[in-house]
């Protein structure tokens, strides 16, 4: 997807009401979530050592997209028990597999962390990480009882700012759910021969 289709289509559902918001995420992600799955189980181990327009490998981009996953996997369970302002929004309480807790000063913290952990990993192991959180994320934001949009709608207001130089202020469990479409469909997309 074009970056500025996605965007474009991202304003007009931030204004849409939330019962309404939540079929047209459900229908994009259905889409993106197809797409970029297609894209990373065709990756193979050869092309994941490709250095991205970065500097990370490919693999390495991939990874931080599945970290990401992750994390706002974590604030997603937060969201559902009534959080209103999860700790990703302050980029901390990311929990490691083992259950080491993690803060990072800014987004490039976290990032530089990822890219130095995916380093050391196999490409199986980042493609196996991808796919998983990638179709968590997807069943927890689409599945009706899982998030419904009155969660989503009770969490504080973020303004988020777009590329087109347009500003969306909604619920952040909205953003979340947004911003994972938005790093599937669009951020990478160059890297990984979406555009």
């Amino acid at each position: 997807m074009k970056a500025e289709v996605f965007y474009q289509e991202i304003v007009a559902i931030a204004v849409q009401s939330p019962a309404e918001r939540r079929l047209s995420l459900v229908s994009l992600h259905s889409d993106v979530v197809t797409l970029y799955l297609n894209v990373v189980r065709a990756i193979t181990a050869q092309d994941a050592l490709r250095v991205s327009s970065d500097g990370r490998t490919l693999g390495q981009i991939v990874g931080h997209i599945a970290e990401w996953e992750r994390f706002i996997a974590l604030a997603v369970g937060e969201i559902v028990a009534g959080v209103r302002w999860p700790q990703i929004m302050n980029l901390s309480g990311y929990i490691e597999p083992d259950g080491q807790v993690r803060q990072f000063t800014s987004v490039d913290a976290f990032n530089e962390y990822q890219a130095v952990k995916h380093a050391r990993w196999s490409w199986e192991q980042i493609q196996d990480l991808a796919i998983q959180t990638a179709m968590t994320l997807y069943k927890l934001f689409t599945h009706p009882s899982l998030v419904s949009w009155e969660r989503l709608e009770q969490t504080q207001t973020y303004c988020w700012q777009l590329p087109n130089e347009m500003r969306v202020a909604l619920p952040c469990g909205w953003y979340l759910w947004m911003v994972t479409l938005e790093h599937e469909a669009v951020e990478h997309a160059a890297d990984l021969g979406l555009d």
